[in-house]
């Protein structure tokens, strides 16, 4: 392979997984704290990306005017969800109320992608963007793949520093670590709960509008991106931000040189290998090879 391709499908591998680990923060939140198995988590990306590529084909707004009107109500939905339907579930038995959320949620990814495919259309969508090209010898990129990649990691590391310092952020992992202590405290689980579902929801809809710059998106494709987001938390351990973005871009990477290696059809399966080969090797995750 000439290094200037080998070059730009590892960058491509890396934007994918980068989304991909935007996504698997998203889930990772709602999972630790919740401890919700969100099913729908991402048709929520499937869903945002059709709509904010509607958006953008009707009025010609920048990306960036277009995230926060996809992430507010996407943010609201999520509450909202967790409210109605989620929280309920909360005073029957722990068996009782995962078989219910695994219910709940895999009826909803069913009835969200079938109105959107109702009311945007089943084809594939995405954001036609026109940028300027950097060239650094044979290697030519997108400078709207830059962007993407760069806002990825500013977000990433925004996430890190709000979980760890802020208010909202230290209750959050109070409530991960001790739910009745957090209560003791003062911290109100179920409102917590219900804020970091909603905003789990928020952040894979950024990642939705980013995923729809650089790939089409249709309303069906969310489960194949919720298996991925799982085994990204699987890979890289359960509310570790740093083994979720190693993860996703292990599996972007594996994705992009399957694809032009051998063919696209191949790549979803590389997920379920790759979170087969890595367990085999660090069966506690990525986050047990830190500790060694």
């Amino acid at each position: 392979m000439p290094f200037d391709i080998f070059v730009q499908v590892l960058l491509n591998g890396i934007l994918l997984g980068g989304i991909y680990a935007l996504v698997a923060f998203g889930l990772s939140l709602v999972y630790g704290v919740a401890h919700i198995l969100n099913i729908a988590h991402g048709t929520l990306l499937a869903i945002s990306g059709v709509f904010a590529s509607l958006v953008y084909m009707h009025t010609g707004w920048h990306p960036l005017l277009i995230i926060p009107m996809i992430v507010v109500p996407i943010f609201a939905f999520g509450y909202l969800f967790h409210a109605g339907l989620l929280r309920p579930l909360a005073s029957r038995g722990k068996h009782d109320e995962t078989i219910g959320t695994v219910l709940i949620t895999t009826g909803a990814l069913i009835m969200m992608s079938d109105i959107t495919g109702f009311a945007a259309g089943t084809q594939q969508r995405n954001i036609p963007v026109r940028s300027e090209m950097l060239e650094i010898g044979d290697i030519i990129l997108p400078w709207s793949q830059i962007w993407i990649l760069g806002g990825i990691v500013i977000l990433t590391i925004a996430l890190h520093l709000y979980l760890k310092y802020a208010w909202f952020g230290r209750a959050v992992r109070a409530v991960t670590q001790d739910p009745l202590g957090a209560t003791i405290c003062g911290v109100n689980g179920a409102r917590a709960r219900a804020l970091t579902f909603a905003a789990g929801s928020g952040l894979v809809a950024v990642a939705g509008v980013l995923y729809a710059l650089v790939y089409p998106v249709d309303p069906y494709m969310g489960f194949s991106l919720t298996v991925r987001a799982f085994t990204i938390i699987v890979v890289g351990g359960i509310g570790n931000l740093a083994g979720a973005m190693i993860a996703g871009l292990l599996l972007g990477v594996a994705e992009a040189f399957t694809a032009f290696l051998w063919s696209p059809k191949w790549a979803p399966a590389i997920s379920v290998i790759l979170l087969l080969i890595i367990l085999v090797v660090f069966p506690r995750g990525l986050a047990s090879w830190q500790k060694t």
